[in-house]
């Protein structure tokens, strides 16, 4: 078992409080759909943070880093799940007096989900370095080396462009704003210059769970998965810790090649018609169906959204990964107390965000 030290813990919790920061600058909470992470958080934030904790913290007893990490979800599920209630709730859990739990034991926890972190990425774990590298050096090479790249018009460009920009609503729709990494993960930048000519990259976007009928029982999109890999050329781009790609010039126009995956089988570009038929039909029925809802319910169906990111790792424990039944309990006890708490009429500070995700104080 890999352990660090206290200065090594400390510079730990520095860096993720500076990807803190660069991700909520600019944003706005106000603005998520159909909730924002407080207004579904606050109902549930104590109850996934106490399970997980219990559950990761009973495994480093008896597993490896390496073993944790292979059963846990894509790196950015566990960052989201770090920039919701992984901290948060435990800060409420103690200061509440629902658990016993020291500040010490909280900062010793957290440390550890940023050592799994680094066992799932190739680069930075949080991303300062404005990388979200997945693949090994040895899968890029294959990736790279294979002869079936295809070269885009400028048509086709926008063709592609439009796939992206609607797979994401679709993902949206399917996940809320805020738990998109449910469905959606963008990884690298990744070097291509060998392959493709100086100042080239790699962008994959992996849209990897478009079928979630656990939780959307009646959804008829036919596409379990959908990967669009994309070189780039004089492309200046970033991604962060909450997966967002940054950019400094438009997108589209840079790509210089690029392959097309539906369900892992390489596909071309006369299948879009179709497949945008399919998309948009999906996300309207779907939007519809969670415009609909109360807002209790909104909240009752982002709890089981967040809760269903850690299925397989929690049948993995034997434990059934639904929400446990104390969720209800919070929503029935509070009503609409936290949607009405967390509306945000005013954005809140940088200083704000970063005192509430450092595990070192009992602020929140």
């Amino acid at each position: 078992m890999v352990s660090i030290n206290s200065h090594e813990a400390e510079d730990q919790i520095d860096l993720f409080l500076q990807a803190i920061e660069e991700i909520f600058t600019g944003m706005n909470p106000k603005t998520f759909w159909p909730l924002n992470g407080g207004q579904i958080d606050a109902y549930f934030d104590v109850i996934e943070a106490l399970d997980m904790y219990d559950l990761l913290t009973n495994l480093k007893k008896t597993e490896s880093l390496q073993t944790i990490s292979s059963i846990l979800p894509p790196p950015d599920a566990l960052r989201l799940f770090l920039e919701h209630n992984a901290i948060i709730g435990l800060k409420v859990a103690k200061k509440l007096n629902i658990r016993a739990i020291t500040t010490k034991e909280i900062i010793d926890y957290v440390n550890l989900l940023f050592e799994i972190l680094s066992h799932k990425v190739k680069n930075d774990p949080f991303c300062l370095d404005g990388k979200n590298l997945i693949l090994t050096n040895e899968e890029l090479e294959e990736k790279l080396a294979a002869p079936d790249w295809d070269i885009p018009s400028s048509e086709q460009k926008k063709e592609i462009a439009n796939l992206i920009v609607q797979t994401n609503n679709l993902c949206y729709s399917l996940y809320y704003d805020i738990f998109m990494a449910g469905g959606f993960y963008i990884h690298g930048p990744y070097p291509t210059t060998t392959e493709f000519g100086k100042d080239t990259i790699l962008l994959i976007r992996e849209y990897h769970n478009l079928q979630p009928k656990d939780i959307w029982s009646d959804i008829q999109f036919p596409h379990k998965k959908i990967r669009v890999e994309g070189v780039y050329k004089h492309l200046d781009i970033k991604i962060n810790f909450a997966n967002h790609p940054l950019s400094t010039t438009s997108i589209g126009d840079k790509l210089i090649a690029y392959r097309l995956f539906i369900d892992d089988k390489k596909t071309t570009l006369d299948k879009l018609p179709e497949l945008f038929s399919k998309i948009q039909e999906t996300t309207t029925t779907q939007t519809k169906k969670i415009n609909s809802l109360s807002n209790l319910d909104k909240v009752r169906k982002g709890v089981e959204i967040a809760f269903y990111l850690f299925k397989e790792f929690r049948e993995s424990q034997e434990k059934d990964w639904k929400p446990p039944i104390t969720v209800e309990q919070t929503i029935k006890q509070f009503g609409e107390k936290f949607i009405e708490q967390f509306k945000y009429n005013e954005i809140p500070k940088l200083e704000h965000w970063k005192k509430l995700f450092d595990p070192r104080n009992d602020y929140y």
